[in-house]
């Protein structure tokens, strides 16, 4: 398994995607924070956004699933992992005597690792240059906000290791590259759209009304529209469960869904 993986890793690493893929983190990463700079000294919004957009704000920002490079990478990594399959490695893998199960989720562990390690990067060097124009934040840094900043990293790590777990179910399920593209985007633009809708429904509604504790809970744990990650200086125990909960089911039933799957496709 061990040897499966690191052949996974390394497959993933040398494909000139991957190297598409790191020119994008880069150029995301530093074009972002300076847009907001020139937007700010352009239209003199210091004092009016001051407290709304800082460099925690543009950290964060930097790890939305269905925007720039978190729309992009998934994409990206799903066509590289569905080589696998279109290039008959995966038969080869089978003949040597890998089974299928551990096919699968060799591919999710490179596949996650990759999409992990890459966006935290990105989104530390979007905290970098965003850091050379704006405050961390409104108020002194402390060793409570360090926490914070830890424990929301390791948050959207989670988050992305589900995102990964579907990219591999969708690129071991799909007939083709073309399919497995359309399906990726399909699912995040579903996810986002329906989480806009539901935001802008919530916002209409009375927090008395009945209607409005339920798009809170869908919108919370919907991992590509959820606000939750990083928006506040603390986190209470019915966020913690509403941001663990989702990364865990999607990461569980894309799993058990695409190892079953795949034990029953064909493989010409």
């Amino acid at each position: 398994m061990r040897n499966l993986y690191v052949t996974d890793l390394k497959r993933i690493l040398k494909d000139k995607l991957f190297v598409v893929t790191c020119i994008l983190a880069g150029v995301f990463a530093v074009v972002n924070p300076l847009l907001n700079k020139v937007i700010f000294e352009a239209l003199d919004l210091g004092e009016l956004l001051g407290n709304m957009v800082n460099a925690k704000s543009m950290l964060f920002s930097a790890f939305i699933p269905g925007d720039n490079l978190g729309l992009i990478m998934p994409i990206l990594i799903a066509i590289i992992v569905s080589k696998d399959f279109s290039q008959g490695t995966v038969r080869n893998k089978i003949i040597s005597g890998r089974s299928r199960t551990e096919i699968f989720i060799s591919h999710l562990l490179a596949s996650a690792t990759v999409m992990c390690v890459l966006m935290l990067l990105h989104a530390l060097l979007t905290l970098g240059v965003s850091l050379c124009f704006f405050p961390y934040q409104a108020t002194d840094f402390t060793a409570a906000d360090l926490g914070y900043l830890m424990a929301s990293l390791a948050f959207e790590m989670l988050v992305y290791f589900a995102i990964a777990a579907i990219v591999t179910f969708i690129a071991t399920v799909a007939k083709n590259m073309g399919i497995c593209i359309l399906l990726y985007l399909a699912v995040s633009f579903g996810f986002s759209i329906v989480g806009a809708v539901l935001q802008v429904a919530g916002a209409l509604l009375d927090p008395a009304n009945k209607l409005y504790g339920v798009f809170e809970f869908l919108n919370a744990l919907n991992i590509y529209t959820s606000t939750l990650i990083g928006a506040g200086a603390t986190y209470s125990v019915k966020q913690v469960l509403y941001i663990l909960t989702a990364p865990i089911a999607i990461t569980a039933v894309s799993t058990i869904l695409g190892v079953r799957l795949f034990a029953r496709k064909n493989l010409k």
